[in-house]
């Protein structure tokens, strides 16, 4: 089984075992059209990976990306005149991620004991392919990172429902950490912090997210997440 996970970095994997040395150019085309999850014109994809180029040296250069495949890594593409995409049974990791986050998000979604657990907030605490700066993985990176922060905000929440409260923790902790001025992600730390009667740690995390609010945007935080307060104050 092939494998590619692009979750906190790019490997390449083989009946279970990492392959080394795989060289830099043949994991930018394994990792680019991982992220897509569909096919891609040869035309599409020679245009996102070389956007400087003309049309003509694009092609060429996709056309020389290919040639360049060998062993493991060749079996890994599919490769038609008119398009290029993964083979059948390659596993990628963020399609797993992604389809975990979006059944997370619709509440209306059955959840298995798996998708709320430690392996699953794991996998939303990682960002696609971290130190990679072109164009098309900055933007996929950017999508993944919105999603996944709904994604383990929601994983928290339902965790605090299920008095499963260190795990909660652990979810809404992830998602602070991944962006520190996100209210929300802040709100549900607070919530699992007062399930848990834990009155000075909700009221220690506010004061913590008003300080660091001050002083990166001279704001404060809004009535919705003082609220949070006022309602544990009045128990």
């Amino acid at each position: 089984m092939h494998k590619l996970a692009l979750l906190g970095g790019f490997v390449f994997s083989v009946k279970g075992e990492a392959l080394l040395g795989v060289s830099v150019g043949s994991q930018r085309l394994l990792a680019f059209l991982a992220i897509r999850e569909n096919a891609v014109t040869r035309h599409q994809a020679a245009g996102i990976l070389w956007p400087e180029s003309s049309d003509e040296r694009a092609g060429a250069s996709l056309r020389s990306a290919v040639s360049r495949l060998d062993g493991p890594a060749r079996q890994a593409v599919r490769v038609t005149a008119v398009d290029l995409g993964l083979a059948e049974g390659v596993v990628v990791d963020v399609h797993h991620a992604r389809a975990l986050a979006n059944r997370l998000i619709d509440q209306d979604t059955p959840l298995s004991d798996t998708d709320i657990d430690g392996p699953a907030v794991s996998a939303l605490s990682e960002d696609i392919l971290p130190g990679w700066y072109e164009d098309w993985a900055l933007i996929a990176a950017e999508d993944w990172h919105q999603l996944r922060l709904y994604a383990l905000e929601a994983v928290a929440a339902r965790l605090t429902a299920d008095d499963r409260l260190a795990e909660a923790a652990a979810a809404a902790l992830a998602a602070s950490r991944a962006e520190p001025l996100r209210e929300s992600a802040r709100a549900a730390l607070i919530r699992v912090h007062m399930a848990g009667g834990n009155q000075s740690e909700a009221l220690g995390e506010f004061e913590r997210y008003r300080v660091l609010l001050e002083a990166e945007l001279g704001i404060e935080p809004t009535s919705r997440l003082g609220n949070l307060l006022l309602g544990l104050k009045h128990r």
